[in-house]
């Protein structure tokens, strides 16, 4: 469980309603607020519009080269920054080189609820220093 006294905010993207409802409910048990878009524009739109600890998102919900895009904004833009991104996808690291290499973390399903916390709570206690190579 969290220990932090205040609560941490996430937005999860992913188009699978059971792995979705997964997700979430994992986030939840450990202390995040989730709000939950199976698009990447809406995601995207929801990260604009406030203040978030963590995006998660499934690599697989977009093309390759337009979820690089979304990302790369989020990294510019002062307001976003701080958030941690955490990429999930069936394929290994190998197959998502250029996406994983500008993630906090990149984690490969299925994964263990343990291993996918974990990547998370390093990522934002991390995020000043850095946490790329989190992953399987």
């Amino acid at each position: 469980m969290q220990t932090d006294l205040f609560k941490k905010t996430a937005i999860l993207v992913e188009q699978h309603s059971l792995q979705s409802k997964l997700y979430k409910d994992i986030l939840t048990a450990n202390g995040f607020d989730v709000s939950v878009t199976g698009s990447a524009i809406d995601g995207f739109k929801q990260i604009k519009s406030g203040k978030h600890d963590l995006v998660v998102i499934n690599t697989e919900i977009v093309e390759e080269a337009f979820l690089e895009k979304l990302i790369n904004k989020i990294h510019e833009n002062q307001s976003t920054k701080p958030m941690s991104i955490v990429g999930l996808s069936i394929y290994n690291r190998e197959c998502k080189k250029n996406i994983s290499r500008i993630m906090d973390a990149f984690l490969t399903k299925p994964l263990s609820v343990d291993k996918f916390m974990e990547s998370v709570f390093m990522c934002i206690e991390n995020k000043n220093n850095g946490c790329k190579n989190i992953g399987n």
